[in-house]
């Protein structure tokens, strides 16, 4: 661009000069006819034809070659307009020749690498290497320019003080008139905090990055992820499956006996992302496990976990949970929901049946919640089937939601005595509604299916039941006595389990009823690994047999108090022994245990 500056100056001077020597030689032949005329004598006339030819022809040339210089004036003021802008442009130009020697430079450029005009011009551009790239990259450059393309990349060079800096350069080949390459115009733009900006979010991203690995290794961590869970056990199936968003929350799920008869199993969802949320779910998650060692009600649980999690809760969290008991000798569930979505049970029949009681507000948010529970009869064939809002609220590339509807739709078509098929099943169907779109959130299933009894199970029950008259209690009895040789239990075992049986529903049939009428009375016996479970039910009165103080059985016959003592008898006889009255369902459940 400056050769050609060059060259139009350079013809703007010839032209000038042209004009004003013509308009020159036309004054001096004016005057030289004027002094030959006057030396020889000429007539005036005779000069002023002379003067007619002449200077019309002298006028012609000038005005001939006056056009082509006003049409360089404008080209001049342009090309300093030009200059100008090159001059005050703020990215650094350069323009060199084919070997790299600097022919000019413009202010910027002595800004961004320190380097004064003088001290560049007629110099090669190695003194800016910085060693940071390779030869190779300097021969791909000089490959692309040379064949007459443009290039462009980042590179980091070092300026006069010996600081790195990066810039943005683009190398453009400049042709002369012949269209051969005569020299190069580089145009460096400085990129230097531009790329200690993306470093400082690079950092932040990878940090964030290993925030959330940290994340889902404690969410993973805290998980049974073993399965089959319980291959010892032929009454309960369970399967879950979590699937970690990119921005891990804090869903997880737990399962576990708490006895040999009552089996535990939980979903939750922590509100948040990230480590804060997987360090409050590992919290909450063994929080509830310590509190349900020897509880069996999912309400008395959920409020200590409740009181115990929002005394400290100076961030606010809060966590949405579903948990539920199942006694698998009796078949009932109960089950606290606090605030977490309903799940559902799939009957044995096909009947997709929902549970939508809440029990109390979130976990976490305020400090004494009495939180309550449902109680129901789980048949031996049902399945439960818990969730996390990740599943109904998937959304595809659209942003519609897969929905509660969605999923009942696809559990009515699904065959429920297989968890692991079932909750695989869900999953795949979220994920092809999805169709590409971003998991935002955690996705959760848990699956329990309560086993039928087969032929050749190790585990055998005895349900039956009587009604209040007493004669029906050696009805029982013998009934036990089938169950008991069918197994070849001890004669002294089964005596002594004929008299807890006459003991208890005697008392039982004699003080539980005030309305007369005849009631039924269930009792469900479970016999595994030489242990009997025996539980009572009865819709009575609630009262607690073994709330009676035990006689004082060194005094006399006339000296102690009456009663108490067939209830002590029991007491001495089994090897465990407790009560519970569930309110939902009006039931006092008397159980037992006996070792073989």
């Amino acid at each position: 661009m400056v050769q050609d500056v060059y060259i139009i100056m350079r013809t703007l001077s010839v032209k000038y000069k042209v004009f004003f020597a013509l308009l020159g030689v036309t004054f001096i032949t004016v005057l030289f006819i004027g002094l030959v005329a006057v030396l020889l004598g000429l007539a005036s006339i005779k000069i002023l034809m002379m003067l007619i030819l002449v200077v019309p022809f002298s006028l012609v040339f000038a005005e001939t070659f006056s056009r082509p210089v006003e049409a360089l004036a404008r080209a001049n003021d342009q090309l300093k307009t030009q200059s100008a802008a090159m001059n005050s442009a703020a990215n650094g130009i350069i323009i060199t020749d084919l070997k790299g020697i600097v022919k000019w430079v413009n202010p910027a450029f002595t800004q961004l690498t320190g380097y004064e005009f003088g001290e560049v011009v007629g110099r090669n551009l190695k003194m800016l290497n910085s060693g940071s790239q390779s030869p190779e990259f300097f021969r791909n450059m000089w490959s692309v320019i040379s064949s007459g393309n443009v290039w462009q990349d980042e590179v980091v060079n070092r300026r006069k003080d010996g600081s790195l800096y990066t810039e943005e350069m683009t190398i453009t080949p400049v042709a002369d008139h012949e269209g051969r390459i005569s020299q190069f115009v580089a145009i460096k733009h400085d990129i230097t905090e531009r790329k200690r900006l993306e470093q400082v979010v690079r950092s932040s991203h990878e940090r964030m990055e290993s925030e959330l690995n940290v994340a889902r290794d404690i969410q993973m961590s805290m998980l049974p992820l073993k399965f089959p869970a319980f291959p010892d056990r032929e009454d309960i199936e369970v399967y879950a499956r979590l699937i970690a968003a990119r921005e891990v929350g804090g869903d997880f799920y737990d399962f576990y006996f708490i006895d040999e008869e009552n089996f535990c199993f939980v979903v939750g969802d922590v509100s948040g992302k990230g480590v804060p949320a997987a360090l409050f779910m590992a919290v909450t998650k063994a929080v509830i496990k310590a509190s349900s060692t020897n509880e069996i009600s999912t309400a008395r649980i959920l409020t200590h976990v409740n009181n115990e999690i929002s005394r400290d809760n100076e961030n606010n969290m809060f966590i949405t949970v579903f948990m539920g008991i199942l006694n698998t000798t009796t078949g009932y569930l109960v089950y606290t929901n606090a605030g977490h979505n309903p799940p559902f049970v799939l009957k044995r029949d096909g009947e997709v049946r929902k549970l939508p009681e809440l029990h109390g507000l979130v976990i976490g948010a305020f400090q004494g919640v009495e939180y309550k529970e449902t109680v129901m009869q789980l048949n031996r064939g049902d399945t439960v089937f818990a969730f996390t809002d990740g599943v109904t609220e998937a959304q595809n590339i659209q942003g519609k939601l897969y929905s509660e509807e969605r999923l009942v739709k696809l559990l009515r078509g699904l065959a429920a005595d297989d968890c692991k098929i079932l909750v695989n099943r869900v999953v795949e169907d979220v994920i092809v509604y999805e169709d590409g779109a971003l998991q935002a959130d955690d996705i959760t299933i848990l699956s329990m299916h309560f086993r039928e009894q087969t032929a050749d199970s190790v585990v055998d029950y005895l349900f039956t039941s009587i009604s209040s008259r007493m004669e029906e209690i050696p009805i029982m009895i013998g009934r036990f006595e089938e169950f008991a040789l069918r197994h070849s239990l001890p004669v002294e075992i089964l005596q002594k389990i004929n008299i807890v049986f006459d003991e208890l529903l005697s008392n039982i049939i004699s003080y539980a009823y005030k309305d007369g009428l005849e009631h039924e009375i269930e009792i469900k016996i479970r016999f595994y690994k030489e242990k009997l479970i025996i539980t009572i039910m009865d819709d009575g009165v609630p009262y607690n047999p073994f709330d009676r103080t035990s006689p004082d059985i060194t005094l006399g016959f006339e000296e102690r108090e009456i009663g108490g003592l067939g209830v002590h008898l029991v007491k001495l006889l089994v090897d465990d022994y407790s009560y519970e009255y569930k309110k939902q369902v009006k039931k006092n459940i008397t159980s037992f245990k006996k070792h073989i």
